[in-house]
């Protein structure tokens, strides 16, 4: 015993050592689903739920916050191999999640001398200038709208800045982040109502995590089954994830007014 116990033990480290899996995540910051400081680190809603489901699966993480445009550049590297947030026409060939874990809430963003209050149809901003991030795919009517300047910047606080300068006329984004960044920027804006589109977001990754992420997926899925989802939103943004999914995020809106 005293001769084999040693290499018993070496065997069990190395497959151990085998079986945990290394992933590389990319995501634009993105409160309250993904965000970084020196203090916290890397948390959120998305953070926080995928570093509990991937350590229980015995894969490591770790997580690098970036713009959208980097994270992309870092894809196409071979750095990363799960890109949050991400849309499959910006990397042909890679998987997409199915059961979404977070949605955008995009608003129509103008300055604050803006006399405009409500928010129709894109065409009401037909020839005006407005701030776009490039990269993003932005959802109907947004997408197939071109009547209009689009100014480009690298990413979303650069057209927050444009916006408050009155460089452009427009900004269309998430409304927890963009109000987020406004309180703290001090920035003179505000956002029409109603809301522009809510859209169910997607994360992708490396064809040879397909099976990781099906697993991933399916204890999303008891999670929503047995109510942590809700609970995990209502924590957050005051109302229920399953309410957010169905389109009742009117109250998430009010409650995130102050």
């Amino acid at each position: 015993m005293r001769s084999t116990l040693p290499l018993l033990l070496y065997g069990l480290i190395s497959l151990s050592g085998k079986a945990a899996e290394s992933l590389s995540i990319c995501y634009d910051d993105w409160p309250p689903y993904a965000s970084y400081t020196e203090e916290r680190g890397h948390y959120g809603l998305t953070v926080d739920l995928l570093r509990e489901i991937f350590v229980s699966m015995n894969r490591t993480v770790r997580f690098q916050s970036a713009t959208q445009s980097r994270c992309l550049a870092a894809a196409r590297a071979g750095r990363i191999n799960l890109m949050l947030f991400g849309d499959q026409q910006t990397m042909p060939g890679w998987g997409a999640t199915n059961v979404p874990t977070e949605f955008w809430l995009i608003g129509a963003w103008v300055h604050a001398d803006s006399p405009l209050r409500h928010f129709d149809k894109p065409s009401q901003f037909r020839g005006q200038r407005v701030g776009m991030v490039r990269d993003y795919i932005y959802p109907e009517p947004l997408g197939s709208y071109h009547d209009w300047q689009e100014i480009y910047s690298g990413d979303a606080i650069d057209s927050l800045r444009q916006l408050a300068a009155k460089r452009v006329d427009v900004y269309f984004d998430d409304v927890f982040w963009t109000r987020k960044k406004v309180r703290s920027k001090k920035f003179r804006l505000h956002m029409l109502q109603p809301l522009v589109a809510a859209e169910a977001q997607r994360h992708i990754f490396r064809p040879e995590l397909a099976e990781t992420m099906a697993e991933f997926e399916r204890e999303v899925q008891l999670r929503i089954k047995r109510g942590e989802m809700d609970l995990r939103y209502r924590s957050v943004i005051g109302i229920s994830y399953d309410a957010v999914r169905r389109g009742d995020y009117s109250k998430a809106i009010d409650h995130d007014q102050d």
